[in-house]
């Protein structure tokens, strides 16, 4: 079902509070600030450690949370165009701990200078001097290969041990995330096999009656349809999140309730799975909208977040989603869609 896209210059930032043992925490103080130091908002959270704020405008902020027992905690985040999850840990703060931090700090630094002057140096070996050049003396025709097999072996041993000595010493990069977004994979939407067996990928750029022009990853080739045996789309493995048959409603005089089923059809995961409602009136006139994240499967996500908003292949869940009318309104129709994101 298609529905028509509600621009919204404020969001939602929904979370969960934790200890540091990753339990749920009520009545934590939450507070946000904006980049000034200004507090926007605040809110205590519920009994399993959520919370949520409510019209939230675009731009960065900083959520603080405060619990007399469990300490604080603070994450940094930005709204740029949709709702976000947070994760907000709190760490108390034990002045025991923070007496003995000093002497602690000595002994590990008297104890890491130990090792320094226990553990020797590792050096890479050095290479083998080049032994001096052997003349040949006038009555021989040719030189002593026996000895210079030996030789030869003896530097090609000595190479080994310094190529030894650099790997060693190697390490694999760290590669950010974020730099591997930016590596652009093509995404090409024909899959074609010929009659020798060879299966081509790309794009098609032009066809005629007996030729097809294709851009593939390696550049642009021509072939002949005679040698066609199949073409097909190409699709990649993606989440498909659709309504089971049409929601329930419940009409009120100042809400409709919606209610009802939805299936991720897909081959991978779907995550951070909402329904959107949006109420209309008789000119188009939008009458109310809400949304709700519904409860699927839980998943700890890089960015240590934690979300229960996910939707493994071909699982199946309930939604019910309230959409308050705005007043003065009547409404005479209304349309439903589905947001997911993919982390996969």
């Amino acid at each position: 079902m298609i529905g028509f896209l509600f621009a919204a210059d404020k969001f939602a930032v929904n979370g969960i509070v934790q200890s540091e043992n990753g339990d749920g925490l009520k009545k934590v103080e939450l507070t946000i600030f904006d980049t000034d130091g200004e507090e926007v908002k605040s809110t205590k959270s519920k009994k399993d450690g959520s919370f949520k704020f409510k019209k939230i405008e675009q731009g960065d902020y900083t959520l603080f949370g405060d619990h007399k027992k469990f300490g604080k905690g603070t994450v940094d985040f930005s709204i740029s165009d949709e709702d976000i999850v947070l994760n907000l840990r709190l760490f108390s703060e034990d002045e025991d701990d923070e007496e003995k931090q000093p002497d602690e700090k000595i002994v590990d630094e008297v104890s890491s200078e130990k090792k320094k002057i226990e553990t020797p140096p590792v050096l890479i070996p050095k290479q083998r001097d080049e032994p001096s050049k052997r003349l040949l003396k006038f009555e021989k025709t040719f030189f002593e290969y026996e000895a210079n097999l030996k030789t030869l072996k003896t530097e090609i041993d000595s190479l080994k041990s310094v190529v030894k000595g650099y790997e060693k010493n190697q390490r694999m990069p760290n590669i950010n995330r974020e730099i591997l977004d930016l590596i652009k994979v093509p995404n090409y939407e024909n899959r074609i096999e010929l009659q020798n067996g060879t299966v081509v990928t790309g794009n098609i750029l032009e066809e005629s009656d007996s030729t097809l022009v294709l851009k593939t990853q390696i550049g642009t080739l021509v072939l002949k349809k005679e040698m066609v045996i199949r073409m097909d789309k190409f699709d990649k493995p993606a989440p498909k999140v659709v309504f089971l048959g049409d929601p329930f409603i419940d009409y009120y005089p100042d809400r409709q309730i919606f209610s009802g089923r939805i299936k991720n059809e897909g081959e991978i995961r779907a995550d951070f799975v909402r329904v959107i409602s949006n109420l209309f009136d008789q000119t188009t006139a939008n009458s109310g909208v809400d949304s709700i994240f519904v409860k699927g499967t839980r998943i700890v996500y890089e960015t240590m977040v934690v979300s229960d908003t996910a939707l493994e292949p071909g699982q199946t869940i309930t939604y019910e989603l309230t959409v308050p009318i705005k007043k003065g309104r009547k409404v005479q129709y209304h349309t439903m869609d589905i947001h997911w994101d993919q982390t996969q």
